[in-house]
């Protein structure tokens, strides 16, 4: 999957997947974006598997209600890897720090692999 259009379609579902209202809605896209085996690392977690990452996603839902997430960046790919950043917003317009996903696809152009770092990176 080198198609930019594709990776940002994939990237923009796989983001609408954290904060979709409804359940079933969040099972979908993920199922279209993230390997049934795949694994989520951030610096609170590390998760193997669609499903277990679906209960983490319901977890950080009821933590930040009326929460949502917003890239803040294109999808930046090469090989197989790619990377975007995003922000956790409110519609009050409260903006979250930035963070940045680094991503791995799977040969059927999904995410086989996300880790996630929170907070913009330190400087010298």
């Amino acid at each position: 999957m080198s198609d930019n259009y594709e990776l940002e379609k994939l990237v923009a579902n796989y983001c609408l997947a954290w904060f979709a209202p409804e359940a079933d809605e969040r099972r979908r896209l993920l199922a279209e974006t993230f390997e049934p085996d795949g694994v989520y690392v951030d610096p609170t977690v590390r998760i193997e598997g669609a499903e277990a990452l679906l209960a983490h996603i319901a977890k950080v839902m009821a933590w930040r209600p009326g929460f949502f997430l917003e890239r803040t960046s294109i999808v930046d790919a090469h090989h197989d890897f790619l990377r975007f950043g995003w922000v956790q917003r409110r519609e009050n317009g409260y903006r979250g720090g930035e963070s940045v996903d680094i991503c791995q696809l799977s040969p059927r152009g999904r995410l086989k692999l996300v880790i996630g770092f929170f907070g913009p990176l330190n400087t010298l």
